[in-house]
């Protein structure tokens, strides 16, 4: 179920700082409010530990609300946040108002003040992007079926047919999500993907060539995310690969794929773009 959350700043008292990334870059965009957590700064247990931000997933409700609390404290702002119900498709919705509620999408655009667009992740890729002449913003969620659907690119051609936005003028950062170190797949992933968008070597490896049997394959699924961008005309300059992959640094990242070879559930980490002003 998707939520539009509204909290106060200071819910919780001197609250300790969040490991936050930022792109350095986006520092100078005024009113800009854009960041990927972690798993660390948190109030939730077990496998939850310790910034859970999903209600989703079975954690305590009370913990979950306390994260977001600690989240808004972290952003220093009266602002609301909205977050989608993600189904790996490749929908988008836009958010045009504080008290908007989005439904399943995969993708948000917005430019209202003190609206915060969110996706949640635990090894898909978040992708956070803005057009500042613009002062729009877009939070995409591209698991391998959004990457296969094109997610990246649909949206940017949302963003232009419906908000005259080329994409020349937006800038994208993608965060913490699985490697290519790390996402192994079927060959059928890997041939669905380079059916649809092409042979890509820096992002698909096959067999042998990956270490792996016969009918196995990694794929990169920021690299293809990157391809699309580019294809659909952003500058190679304006789009930055932000964090580690989650599963090699799943100590300070949810990650599904090391959960599940662990026999165990997890919690999801939150990436975040919007304006305070």
């Amino acid at each position: 179920m998707s939520s539009s959350v509204s909290v106060a700043p200071n819910a919780v008292e001197s609250p300790p700082p969040l490991p936050l990334l930022r792109v350095p870059a986006w520092g100078q965009i005024s009113g800009l409010v854009a960041g990927f957590c972690g798993r660390r700064g948190g109030i939730s247990r077990g496998p939850f530990a310790e910034l859970n931000l999903s209600a989703r997933v079975g954690d305590d409700p009370t913990a979950v609300r306390h994260n977001w609390q600690r989240l808004s404290a972290a952003v220093g702002g009266a602002v609301r946040f909205v977050t989608m119900s993600q189904v790996h498709g490749a929908d988008i919705a836009t958010v045009a108002d504080p008290a908007d509620e989005v439904g399943a999408a995969d993708a948000m655009v917005g430019g209202a003040v003190s609206v915060v667009l969110c996706v949640l992740t635990a090894d898909c890729v978040p992708l956070l992007l803005v057009a500042p002449g613009h002062r729009l913003v877009a939070a995409v969620h591209a698991g391998w079926r959004g990457t296969l659907a094109g997610i990246a690119g649909r949206t940017l051609r949302y963003l232009h047919q419906g908000c005259g936005v080329e994409p020349e003028a937006v800038q994208v950062a993608l965060g913490p999500a699985i490697g290519g170190c790390c996402y192994e797949v079927g060959s059928g992933v890997a041939d669905a993907l380079e059916n649809q968008w092409g042979t890509m070597r820096q992002a698909v490896r096959r067999g042998a060539a990956a270490g792996l049997p016969s009918g196995k394959a990694t794929v990169d699924l920021r690299q293809v995310n990157r391809a699309q961008l580019l294809a659909a005309g952003v500058p190679s300059d304006a789009i930055v690969d932000v964090g580690p992959c989650t599963r090699c640094a799943m100590a300070e990242y949810f990650s599904h794929r090391a959960a599940t070879q662990a026999g165990t559930t997890t919690g999801r980490q939150v990436s975040f773009i919007g304006w305070c002003e």
